[in-house]
């Protein structure tokens, strides 16, 4: 059986190899040589990383037509059988296309030659890929005009489009193929004005990939400029937020003035509040100015909200072109304005918005304005927790860079603001399973932190009870990393525990006796074990450089079990690394009656499992 499963296997790497190299004589004389030629054809072959082809496929993405050519003519290959490839231009943007058949590859590779043999053999011109790609969207994603109108006039579907709506005509705009855009407008009368399920036209993705030629194309064929379902932003706005000045202009004359203002304003904002590299304060005055100009011809005064807050000073925005030039000088009040213009026009809610109020609270970060920085940053929180905007754990990890370098140069945290984070962190941990071991150490660094607060702050009685009530529920959830099980005691004990972050890694170092230490003021088990069953003083002896007698001792006091063993049945004495330890940890080694008896039944070999509770089935098998 084995070796009739070697025969095969090897007669499918050379197949493979063969098509691979194009060696279409050795591959022509194996299938006419073999009783059942179709049986190998229509087979799927692993290409690596994660390729499932048929050899049809694989002589395709190698360009090799004339074993294509040599299969079609002497055999009766499936041409419907759904292969997965890896496909895109060059090695960074390759990406897995899933239940593509070899005729969307033909028109992928943009081989239009197989294209028509293909079909001349009666492969399905409408076949659609797990993503509902078609041939003809591969067609126009390449902007190949002839390929494109063969497959319309052998029965190509011009109205299928991909998932999320996305027309060939956005594909073809957003791939800069004007030729194709307007074969398919002129010629096909696609409607210009069709959008994606985000409520985004083409228009959109013409200003999206910076052309004008194409903002203009489409403006004269009946574009209109509306927002997207999803955030609001019309493709003006988009411009604007783009800083791309002639695309602002080119659709702006086909709007109403409200449009022309509030673009012009949205412009000034984006220079004012673009990456330090790009950061135009002179660009956004003028496009301030211009705005006010066109405000005041047209008597269109900006409606204002009568609400103030603290983070912006308590300002409002310049209601007259004399208030702004009062501020024409001052970039930090231009700042201001600039946020102020976005959160008006964009809305609270807006990613680019909330990006602006990060990135200017980094700017200040990096100033040392540290209290100002956390300020921007904790508004931002609030307004992800109040439109229900899914947290960048990034963004979380950033609070605690902040933290740590505020702690770093001997200032206090506010409490309130750290309390904050922790739970919006701990909320993240119920919620996003995919980065959680990501946010898990997020929080062990926010536990580590408010630990030290703990002793060099003058903290009050009320927020020392918080902090110790927030730390205990935490503890209550049991929060353990996906593959090794490890608790927050346990990676608070190991010196592999790193943030790979500078200000992180100066203030939280691990083992670390203050974070252990309230971990289990607050309910941490001393004794929970790992996927290897190791406990956390396992962990501490296993995994540190130096060994602190001072974390020994206090995990031996906090009733540390010295007999438990791991899955390779050592004990913490097993593993401990000299003499010293060992006879410290005997000299901290205390029996009860119920460990003696649990050691007695292991050591005997005692059954026990039918006989006992549960409970006391696992404290057996620990020692």
């Amino acid at each position: 059986m084995e070796c009739g499963l070697e025969l095969i296997y090897e007669a499918d790497s050379l197949l493979l190899l063969t098509v691979q190299q194009g060696n279409l004589d050795i591959l022509e004389e194996y299938l006419t040589s073999v009783l059942n030629p179709e049986k190998y054809l229509n087979q799927l072959y692993d290409e690596g990383y994660n390729q499932k082809c048929t050899l049809l496929t694989i002589a395709c993405l190698n360009r090799h037509d004339d074993i294509i050519r040599m299969i079609l003519q002497r055999f009766k290959p499936n041409l419907e059988i759904e292969n997965d490839i890896l496909f895109g231009d060059g090695n960074k943007n390759q990406q897995m296309c899933f239940n593509v058949t070899v005729l969307w590859t033909a028109a992928a590779t943009n081989n239009f030659d197989i294209v028509k043999l293909l079909i001349e053999h009666g492969a399905n011109i409408n076949h659609t890929t797990k993503t509902n790609s078609t041939p003809l969207r591969s067609a126009c994603y390449n902007g190949n005009i002839d390929m494109a109108r063969y497959l319309i006039e052998h029965g190509a579907d011009i109205n299928i489009a991909k998932e999320n709506n996305d027309t060939n005509l956005a594909v073809s705009v957003y791939r800069k193929h004007l030729k194709m855009a307007s074969y398919l407008v002129d010629e096909l009368s696609c409607d210009v004005n069709i959008c994606d399920n985000d409520g985004r036209p083409p228009l959109y993705d013409a200003v999206n990939c910076g052309s004008l030629e194409l903002v203009k194309f489409l403006l004269e064929h009946g574009a209109r400029n509306f927002p997207a379902i999803c955030d609001q932003m019309s493709p003006l706005m988009w411009a604007a937020e783009k800083r791309r000045k002639s695309l602002v202009d080119a659709i702006a004359s086909h709007c109403s003035l409200i449009e022309q203002i509030e673009a012009e304003e949205l412009l000034g904002s984006a220079f004012a509040c673009a990456d330090l590299e790009d950061r135009d304060f002179d660009e956004a005055f003028e496009h301030f100015t211009r705005a006010f100009h066109l405000r005041s011809i047209h008597n269109l005064p900006k409606k204002l909200k009568l609400i103030t807050i603290d983070l912006f000073d308590n300002q409002q925005e310049c209601q007259t072109i004399e208030q702004l030039n009062e501020i024409y000088s001052n970039p930090t009040r231009i700042c201001i304005e600039a946020l102020l213009i976005r959160e008006r026009l964009l809305g609270p809610n807006n990613a680019e918005y909330r990006y602006s109020l990060r990135y200017h609270g980094a700017i200040l970060a990096d100033n040392n304005q540290h209290y100002q920085a956390m300020a921007f940053w904790m508004y931002e929180l609030g307004l992800r927790e109040k439109y229900s905007i899914t947290m960048d754990p990034e963004n979380l990890r950033h609070f605690v860079s902040m933290f740590s370098e505020i702690i770093f140069v001997s200032l206090s945290v506010p409490i309130e603001n750290l309390l904050t984070v922790i739970r919006v962190t701990v909320e993240e941990l119920k919620r996003n399973t995919t980065e959680f071991d990501f946010n898990l150490h997020t929080l062990l660094f926010l536990i580590t932190i408010t630990s030290q607060l703990l002793t060099k702050m003058n903290m009050s009685i009320i927020d020392r009870r918080e902090i110790y009530r927030y730390l205990r529920s935490i503890n209550q959830h049991k929060f353990v990393i996906h593959d090794t099980r490890s608790s927050l005691l346990h990676m608070s004990l190991n010196s592999n525990t790193i943030a790979d972050d500078f200000f992180i890694e100066r203030t939280c170092k691990y083992p670390c006796l203050l974070t252990a230490r309230i971990l289990l003021q607050c309910g941490a088990d001393v004794n929970e074990s790992d996927a290897m069953r190791n406990t956390p003083l396992h962990i501490f002896l296993l995994n540190s450089i130096t060994y602190d007698e001072t974390i020994i001792k206090f995990l031996c006091d906090a009733g540390a079990h010295l007999d438990y063993v791991n899955i390779w049945r050592k004990t913490a004495i097993d593993v401990a690394p000299n003499m010293a330890i060992k006879k410290l940890l005997k000299s901290n080694m205390i029996f009860s009656l119920k460990c003696l008896c649990a050691r007695f039944i292991q050591h005997n070999n005692v059954r026990f499992h039918e006989n006992i509770s549960t409970a006391l089935v696992r404290f057996v098998e620990e020692h």
